[in-house]
């Protein structure tokens, strides 16, 4: 189809003649179907028909001459290429953003997970033991550090802190 038949048509279309338009969609609508296919999709199909119709609607004819060349077809098949491209963007872009949601969900049900976890944990240790492990581990405190704390030498700070582990070992194992 040449320049001035697809301009005729376009005319017609635009004063809602459906003819006309089944006329130019048969024409690009093994290219829709191919994009389509190649994203594989019924989706695709549906919006470049749409984008077809927009852009019929909004292109301006009298840039293109009345002529028998094919530059207002391949114009229109270059407008529905790029259109897929954005499609296939968007649709890459949303399912990243969809991938990173579920991540952030799965970390945020595994951390309130860790959390009772750890608090069962600790329930099962005397209250020095509980808090020597959960400055030590938690809170990354040294065992200088934790002496100071708890008035008390650094070697009963280890011997708290083994006790505890061995504690747990004896429990969970």
């Amino acid at each position: 189809m040449n320049n001035a038949e697809l301009l005729r048509l376009i005319e017609k279309f635009r004063k809602r003649d459906m003819l006309a338009f089944s006329a130019i969609y048969a024409e690009f609508e093994r290219l829709i179907i191919f994009y389509s296919c190649k994203s594989g999709g019924e989706d695709y199909i549906q919006e470049l028909t749409i984008f077809l119709i927009e852009l019929l609607c909004s292109i301006k004819t009298e840039k293109f001459k009345k002529d028998g060349s094919l530059c207002l077809k391949k114009y229109i098949a270059v407008a529905i290429r790029n259109k897929y491209i954005t499609l296939c963007r968007e649709a890459v872009k949303y399912e990243s953003h969809l991938a990173q949601a579920e991540e952030k969900d799965f970390c945020y049900y595994s951390s309130v997970e860790e959390r009772i976890l750890i608090k069962d944990i600790l329930k099962k240790l005397s209250p020095r033991q509980r808090m020597v492990i959960k400055y030590k581990y938690i809170y990354g405190y040294s065992d200088i550090e934790l002496s100071c704390l708890l008035n008390i030498s650094r070697q009963a700070v280890n011997r708290l802190k083994n006790r505890a582990i061995t504690a747990l070992k004896e429990y969970y194992m």
